[in-house]
């Protein structure tokens, strides 16, 4: 039986076609990680957007992005997974623990295939997000690495600075919640800003300034950052406390706009991958219907 790493599963493979993102995305070969230096140059050299999976699976472990060469950025990943004895720091490359627990636990080889994509930050992290979207419509599940998710029997290594490896937990340690399955999608329902957007229970807009901050649970939440006079989304965000989040937003130098928050808060708890999955489906739907990224989305990034 094939390796099925959620519960959550679809029959159809439509994401795994080079023609993921229509004609916009030339995809390469998938190129196996231990492919000779000749072979492996079939990955582009420009920026742009990857995919990594076990080879020869039809689920995925990671969609990435890169400002710099895709051709070194998955180099340099391959080689920080031929030590098999050492979990990789979480820098520079965030995904490359999580691979290589992965990798340790089930003996994954791992291939790739990436797409040039000669765009800004926001363009290009747009379409990250477009394509975990999709991946997560026609899957029902994201990719193991994304997100934050890691293996629920390994600890992540911290980032380099913190100089602490991470490594398989003991038997009587509890699975790391990160490990825990995804949240499944969000419906495609209706548009940005609607009461009803994506099947979430929106709250109404109300106005974001120093002293007239809404009022709102310290839980975790989606919110929704737009122009209230032009009416145009600039954010798509989501937060663990949302009572801080917003107070954070309404100190933060501005221009002439009259800001407006509409939230959307979970009845419980909720792991930060899975705040971050649901963000991600409404940037992708929302990019999916507008064909660009709310114009503030990536700014700091």
């Amino acid at each position: 039986m094939p390796f099925d790493p959620d519960p959550l599963s679809s029959e159809s493979n439509d994401i795994l076609s080079s023609s993921l993102a229509g004609d916009s995305l030339s995809w390469s070969p998938w190129i196996p990680f231990t492919a000779d230096k000749q072979e492996f140059r079939q990955i582009p050299t420009e920026p742009g957007l990857y995919r990594i999976r076990p080879v020869g699976e039809e689920f995925f472990m990671y969609i990435g992005e890169t400002r710099t060469s895709l051709y070194k950025r998955l180099g340099d990943l391959r080689l920080e997974l031929r030590n098999r004895n050492l979990m990789p720091w979480a820098d520079p490359h965030a995904e490359a623990a999580c691979l290589w627990a992965w990798q340790d636990a089930e003996g994954f080889a791992y291939e790739c295939s990436a797409a040039p994509l000669d765009a800004m930050a926001n363009g290009r992290m747009g379409m990250k997000a477009y394509l975990l979207y999709q991946y997560r419509q026609e899957q029902g599940k994201s990719p193991l690495c994304n997100f934050g998710r890691f293996h629920p029997r390994y600890r992540s290594s911290s980032r380099r600075s913190g100089n602490l490896r991470g490594g398989k937990l003991n038997e009587d340690q509890k699975d790391n919640p990160a490990g825990s399955p995804s949240h499944a999608p969000l419906s495609p329902l209706g548009k940005p800003g609607e009461p009803g957007w994506m099947g979430l229970a929106w709250s109404s807009p109300e106005i974001l300034a120093p002293d007239k901050t809404p009022a709102t649970p310290a839980g975790p939440c989606l919110y929704i950052l737009s122009d209230a006079g032009a009416g145009e989304i600039i954010t798509i965000g989501q937060s663990g406390d949302c009572a801080h989040r917003l107070a954070d937003l309404t100190q933060k130098p501005g221009d002439e706009r009259i800001l407006q928050v509409s939230v959307h808060c979970p009845e419980k708890t909720m792991y930060p991958h899975k705040l971050r999955e649901l963000e991600t489906d409404l940037i992708g739907n929302y990019l999916g219907l507008y064909r660009k990224s709310p114009v503030g989305q990536y700014n700091n990034r």
